[in-house]
């Protein structure tokens, strides 16, 4: 599937960011970008519109699959996500709004979105196709932004 030609992370919602960092590093012998904190973050819910998640978010350095850390305050929008899985596969897409109207057509279900279907899904789009896996579909736009965090 042409979706997961671009992959670039795999994320994990944990209760703990730095505690998993601390495992992951002893693990795996993986440093990390720093943590930066989203509180809140807008996202939209195809079931309840406009939500918010609080989020601290941290990607280790090394790749070309990189590991994102994700802990979210219970209660938020990205329950949703959980609610499925915990884990997420991260790919760059051109165009989110066309690639996410292609994979409904395919069977996919939306599952959050940094915009509605009105502004083409924003810069990112958590998909899911049966139980899994959950595909985020990010915008090449915020590519820079990204490679920025990972070298800071």
């Amino acid at each position: 599937m042409r979706s997961f030609e671009k992959l670039y992370h795999h994320g994990l919602i944990v209760d703990d960011i730095h505690a998993s960092m601390a495992q992951l590093s002893t693990a795996l012998g993986v440093d990390w970008a720093p943590v930066r904190t989203f509180d809140p973050l807008r996202v939209w819910l195809p079931d309840v519109g406009w939500s918010q998640a609080h989020l601290q978010v941290t990607y280790s350095r090394q790749g070309p699959i990189h590991i994102e850390l994700i802990q979210a305050v219970p209660g938020g929008a990205y329950d949703v996500l959980r609610g499925v899985s915990p884990a997420h596969v991260g790919a760059w897409t051109d165009d989110v709004g066309a690639h996410v109207e292609s994979l409904m057509a395919e069977g996919w279900r939306l599952l959050a979105a940094g915009a509605s279907p009105k502004h083409r899904y924003g810069q990112m789009a958590y998909m899911v196709h049966g139980d899994g896996p959950v595909l985020e579909l990010v915008g090449e736009a915020i590519r820079p932004m990204i490679e920025d965090w990972l070298r800071a």
